[in-house]
């Protein structure tokens, strides 16, 4: 093998190693993400209830994911995106998953006329049995004459996520309440979010039964019991003027 063939065959390999990260670099960010596959644009979809809603990866694009409750045409099939030309499928695909187990956690109680059992305020704050990060499962009696505050999170609400360190300074400020947060993730994965957000409460993991609490309504769900073991206040979602309230019930509720 005389050096010009040499010299040939090292520019081929360096031209397909190339183009092979090429291939690897050069791939899609999808618009729309059904029923598992991914579109550049929307696709034609069969008739059948559809739910909507959005994900995006570490990098901050998103895709709208519209699963129907159908079979996807093969025709729409087609018209996919090869799974590993998607810029970060995984990320989505997880996120997808996420989606499915919250929402499985959460409308396991939801009856056939659309209602679902949640604490209600003046109603006695439901029995329960659950394990913290660190392996201690907390009862009605553990909290028994103290006022609690519990406060229902996953890791895919970004409303959680960024009102964790402003609840940790309520238990600074309270040092008397017990103040817990629930999760269905189990603890690694809660440990993780929480440190990196600075979030103190106790943590309760894997509190699935709680999750459907939440029926159709939104996350965080965060509950005040005073010291009777009685629901004061429950309030879904999170704003300024809600902790506001929610800080003046636990307040209240501690002066008594």
């Amino acid at each position: 093998m005389n050096k010009q063939t040499i010299i040939t065959i090292l520019l081929a390999l360096v031209a397909m190693t190339g183009q092979a990260q090429e291939e690897r670099i050069d791939t899609v960010i999808p618009k729309f993400l059904s029923n598992g596959y991914f579109f550049r644009e929307m696709p034609q979809l069969p008739d059948g209830e559809k739910t909507m809603s959005r994900l995006k990866d570490k990098e901050g694009n998103s895709v709208t994911v519209i699963n129907v409750n159908a079979t996807l045409p093969k025709s729409v099939i087609r018209k996919a995106i090869p799974r590993e030309q998607v810029h970060n499928a995984d990320q989505f695909l997880s996120g997808l998953n996420m989606m499915a187990t919250m929402t499985s956690l959460t409308q396991a109680g939801v009856k056939a006329d659309g209602t679902w059992y949640s604490p209600k305020e003046g109603e006695p704050f439901p029995q329960f049995s659950e394990r913290d990060m660190d392996g201690r499962t907390w009862t009605n009696d553990s909290v028994k004459g103290r006022v609690m505050v519990i406060n229902l999170w996953y890791s895919g609400c970004g409303p959680c996520r960024a009102e964790m360190p402003i609840l940790s300074e309520w238990k600074e400020q309270l040092p008397g309440v017990m103040f817990f947060s629930a999760t269905y993730h189990d603890a690694e994965t809660a440990k993780r979010i929480t440190d990196k957000h600075h979030f103190t409460w106790t943590h309760l993991v894997e509190a699935k039964d709680m999750m459907a609490w939440i029926g159709y309504e939104g996350f965080p769900l965060t509950i005040v019991v005073d010291k009777k073991g009685i629901v004061r206040h429950a309030v879904h979602g999170t704003n300024e003027t809600k902790r506001e309230e929610l800080l003046a019930k636990i307040k209240e509720a501690e002066a008594e």
